[in-house]
C-alpha cells in the first residue's frame, strides 16, 4: 500500500508539474500576443497621433498655401488674370500638393516624436491661444500675397536685368 501511495504522490506530483507548466506556457502566450498587439496599435496610434498633430497644426493648409509661392513666381503682379492663377494653384494643389506629401511629414513626426511628444504636441495644438496664433500667421501670409508677389517680381527683374548677380562659382557654364 505504502508503495501505491507513493506511486500516486509520484503521479500526483508530475501531473501538478505539467498542469503548471500548461498554465504558465499558456499564461505566456496571450500576454505575447497582447504585446504584440499593444505594439501594432502604438504604431498605429503614432501614425494617427502624428496625422492629427499635422491637421490640427493646420500643415497642411500651410503646405498648399506656401506651394503657392511658385505661382506668385510665376505670375507677374501686373498679370491680372487671377482666373488663370486660381487655375494654376490648383494645378499645383493636385500634383505636387499636400496629398503628395502628407506621408513624408507623418513618417518624420513618427520618427522624430514619441508618442507621449504627439500627445502632448496635440494637446498644445488644440489649445485655443494656439489655434488663434496659426489661424492669425496663415491670415498674415495671406494678407501679405501682393505684397509677396511685388517683392518676387522685382527680384526676378533685377536679377535679369543685371542688378543682381550669383557669385561666380555657383553661375551655372
Amino acid at each position: 500500500m505504502f508503495k501505491i501511495k507513493v506511486y500516486a504522490s509520484t503521479i500526483f506530483i508530475i501531473f501538478s508539474i505539467f498542469v503548471s507548466a500548461c498554465i504558465a506556457h499558456s499564461q505566456q502566450q496571450p500576454s505575447q500576443k497582447v504585446r504584440s498587439e499593444r505594439e501594432r496599435t502604438t504604431t498605429t496610434s503614432k501614425k494617427e497621433l502624428a496625422k492629427q498633430v499635422l491637421s490640427e497644426a493646420g500643415i497642411a493648409q500651410k503646405y498648399d498655401l506656401y506651394l503657392n509661392n511658385s505661382v506668385d513666381i510665376t505670375i507677374s503682379p501686373s498679370t491680372n488674370n487671377d482666373q488663370f492663377r486660381v487655375w494654376l494653384v490648383g494645378v499645383l494643389a493636385k500634383e505636387a500638393g499636400w496629398r503628395q506629401i502628407e506621408d513624408q511629414y507623418i513618417t518624420s513626426l513618427e520618427a522624430n516624436f514619441s508618442e507621449a511628444e504627439l500627445k502632448e504636441l496635440l494637446k498644445v495644438a488644440k489649445q485655443p491661444l494656439m489655434k488663434k496664433l496659426l489661424r492669425s500667421e496663415i491670415q498674415s501670409y495671406v494678407n501679405a500675397s501682393q505684397q509677396r508677389r511685388k517683392l518676387l517680381d522685382k527680384v526676378w527683374e533685377d536679377y535679369n536685368s543685371g542688378k543682381i548677380i550669383p557669385p561666380q562659382d555657383i553661375v551655372p557654364k
